[in-house]
């Protein structure tokens, strides 16, 4: 199978940890299929200094700029994205039959790529991860989602949630298959926390907290702020250690989030080492005694699966899929994001309690990137049959 993946959310040589999620799906499956990433870039944000090509390990990356208006007319933004990226897939066509669109997130890349679809006369796959809880509420954006998950030949959400939105929306269910996001077990797995503390230059035994995310509002980095404030009258000791660099919608907020840790008197204690390549949030992730997670919405967190792959507990609210994803035996959850109180008092019970760090990596090893890739490649499979006696059909029924 011949597949163009189309994601606007991809890494690229000035945004290294940008979408490190989806590449890992789309490493993973170039196993087993034929692939080429097609991951626009936007004129307004340095597009221009992005190369248009690059290899990024096993898979073949192009960069085309993504011309839109700024800051309104949003609704445009999937045709805008369409007729971008067009002139790159034409010429990748001449030379690359593909034989499905696969794109990521439902708007703008979805409505893009169901227009390549139609364009080039192939089937397209949409994968729903989170953002679109965010863009329902604008009623065009809305009307966009719903007009691009209903023409998909096949949608893939990575929540609970999110199967119930392309559902509601018209998805019927057989064309949804509800896959998570995976972790790579290797990378992030169990080390003494000593030594990770070692590597962080951390010399004390305190209790430690890890954030891991972009430095946005949804995250709640404040919440956690507080709550760690809080913390301090049970455990004086204990530091906190926020993982994340500037993300889309970042504005003021990293300047908000240190203003805040000034006026709480916290600069020795909570410490913000900025972003990090993935081999080092894992030591950050063994190095710490809990993993606190604090959004507004989520979609599958990938840090939820790596913390637990590494055998450490999570603190986390029931938003996205992170209810199904963390058992009572790997975490403590709680109902409201904004709720401190509890966020405070579910910290301090889990760094009180004995946690089997074996057995929370048990939990979360179920689901490797490669078990993630082996599902997503049937949902190819059902929304663009192909010869089964090609390579690349050989080596899937091989595995599976």
């Amino acid at each position: 199978m011949k597949v163009l993946v189309l994601s606007t959310v991809f890494p690229n040589p000035q945004q290294p940890l940008h979408g490190l999620f989806v590449r890992e799906r789309i490493r993973h499956l170039a196993r087993y299929a034929e692939i080429r990433v097609v991951s626009p870039v936007p004129w307004f944000n340095g597009g221009a200094r992005i190369p248009a090509s690059e290899q990024q390990g096993n898979l073949e990356v192009r960069h085309p700029t993504f011309y839109y208006i700024p800051a309104v007319f949003k609704v445009l933004d999937g045709l805008f994205l369409f007729l971008s990226t067009l002139p790159e897939v034409r010429r990748i066509r001449q030379s690359f039959k593909f034989d499905l669109v696969d794109a990521h997130f439902a708007y703008p890349d979805g409505f893009a790529g169901i227009l390549l679809g139609r364009w080039f006369r192939v089937p397209v796959v949409i994968t729903v991860r989170g953002s679109e809880l965010h863009f329902v509420r604008h009623p065009l954006r809305r009307m966009a989602i719903k007009w691009a998950l209903r023409r998909a030949d096949r949608v893939i959400a990575v929540s609970t949630a999110l199967g119930d939105l392309a559902r509601d929306f018209g998805t019927g269910p057989q064309r949804l298959d509800v896959i998570r996001n995976g972790v790579d077990p290797e990378r992030f797995s169990p080390r003494p926390a000593r030594d990770a503390r070692l590597k962080l230059g951390l010399l004390s035994d305190a209790p430690l907290l890890v954030a891991v995310g972009h430095l946005v509002p949804l995250k709640g980095f404040h919440r956690v702020i507080e709550a760690f404030h809080h913390l301090l009258q049970e455990f004086p000791d204990a530091k906190l250690a926020i993982v994340g660099g500037h993300g889309s919608g970042t504005g003021r907020y990293p300047q908000q989030l240190a203003q805040l840790i000034d006026k709480l008197g916290l600069s020795g204690q909570v410490l913000m080492p900025g972003p990090q390549a993935p081999d080092r949030v894992a030591v950050w992730l063994n190095a710490a005694d809990v993993l606190v997670l604090d959004s507004d919405r989520e979609g599958c967190p990938n840090v939820v699966c790596e913390a637990m792959a590494c055998g450490c507990p999570v603190v986390a609210p029931r938003v996205g899929e992170i209810e199904n994803m963390v058992p009572t035996h790997a975490g403590i959850l709680f109902d409201d994001p904004n709720d401190v109180p509890e966020l405070t008092r579910c910290l301090a019970e889990t760094l009180k309690r004995k946690w089997d760090g074996q057995g929370i990596r048990a939990t979360a090893v179920q689901n490797t990137w490669d078990c993630v890739a082996q599902q997503v490649l049937r949902a190819w499979g059902a929304a663009a049959p192909v010869d089964r006696n090609s390579t690349a059909m050989k080596a899937e029924v091989t595995e599976l």
